[in-house]
């Protein structure tokens, strides 16, 4: 695996960027979805099934809604689908209505959101993310380990590492981590763009590839580093898609970390 071809990327995705990946992800999504079966299992332990990932993206993404409506923080068991709801029906309409709403909304207009300082703008990009890592999970459904889904380019690809560190690492670093057992660089092979994890779990974004010589190094295609962060891909299965120098045992340790939602 060699980083020659290391492409520069290009601007941070825009809030409509962020929009427009929330409508035509959720419509694949729909489409593909509507073309399984309901009850075909899917690589993840909380909604295992295909019908059962349609009704939890569904269910966020009506939950979401309203919580830009109101500004205020909404209680999301009051958007599941009811029972005597046609799913992809239903699916259809939340996604829509959502899409709708962020359209419409100032996007650095405050927000109640999970973490501090919560804007309309968080929600664009959460959501995008949302539809995007879930449309790779049904498509466990029929193949193994599927590519990252095409959304935005590799910005908006790199931003989904991003957005995981900003939001969901540093939450879990609150709660409490286990040190990594050395440090760990997560290279793309493909973009010049490299996360450096220190055994304390802070992270820095670069271009460039990790000098500490003590560093554990992953590399792997945008896509495929991506779906690594977000514990999607497992790169000891997966030798013709990731290489890694140093400790397997950092490797597995941030696998096991309970930071990826």
């Amino acid at each position: 695996m060699t980083d020659d071809a290391r492409a520069p990327l290009g601007p941070t995705p825009g809030t409509g960027d962020f929009t427009q990946a929330v409508r035509s992800l959720s419509d694949r999504f729909a489409a593909e979805a509507a073309e399984l079966d309901p009850d075909a299992p899917i690589a993840s332990d909380a909604w295992p099934t295909v019908g059962g990932m349609v009704d939890h993206l569904g269910q966020i993404q009506r939950w979401c809604t309203e919580v830009l409506r109101t500004g205020a923080a909404v209680d999301r068991a009051e958007h599941v689908r009811p029972a005597e709801r046609d799913r992809f029906a239903w699916f259809v309409e939340g996604s829509a209505a959502l899409a709708t709403e962020l359209g419409t909304r100032d996007p650095a207009a405050g927000c109640w959101a999970f973490v501090p300082g919560g804007t309309n703008g968080f929600w664009a990009r959460r959501q995008a993310h949302e539809a995007r890592k879930h449309l790779w999970d049904i498509r466990t459904a029929t193949t193994p380990v599927p590519e990252l889904p095409e959304a935005g380019g590799p910005e908006m690809a790199a931003d989904i590492v991003d957005e995981l560190y900003a939001v969901f690492l540093a939450r879990a670093v609150r709660g409490g981590l286990a040190p990594l057992p050395s440090p760990l660089a997560l290279v793309a092979t493909d973009a010049a763009v490299t996360w450096h994890l220190a055994t304390d779990w802070s992270v820095v974004r670069s271009v460039e590839a990790p000098a500490d010589p003590a560093a554990t190094v992953l590399q792997g295609r945008l896509g495929d580093i991506a779906l690594f962060a977000w514990d999607r891909a497992a790169p000891e299965d997966l030798p013709d898609r990731f290489a890694i120098t140093g400790s397997s045992a950092t490797v597995a340790a941030y696998r096991d970390a309970p930071v990826h939602p």
